[in-house]
């Protein structure tokens, strides 16, 4: 019986964690191209922490790593929003 009731309760809890993954990649994705990077600071969810001090330059481009809070991607995918001038150009995935 407390095997039962402890799986049943593991179950529950799995479920209702939220997850922002989803949340996140859709707020990057809704970003206009070329918005400048304060307005999207400005609309940077609270679930979600971005490296601003530290983006990785290639060429004339930062990528800006996006943390996610309550994340359960299996794929433990890195995503950044991508920048040229100030400039956002989208978002981009990398394993």
């Amino acid at each position: 019986m407390n095997k039962i009731f402890f799986c049943f309760l593991l179950i529950v809890s799995l479920i209702s964690c939220k997850n922002y993954y989803n949340e996140t990649i859709q707020w990057a994705d809704d970003i206009n191209k070329g918005t400048d990077i304060e307005t999207v600071k400005k609309s940077q969810p609270n679930f979600v922490k971005i490296s601003w001090e530290k983006p990785l330059v290639i060429e004339d481009e930062k990528l800006y790593e996006i943390e996610i809070t309550i994340n359960h991607d299996v794929l433990r995918m890195s995503n950044f929003l991508v920048f040229i001038d100030n400039k956002y150009q989208g978002r981009e995935s990398k394993k």
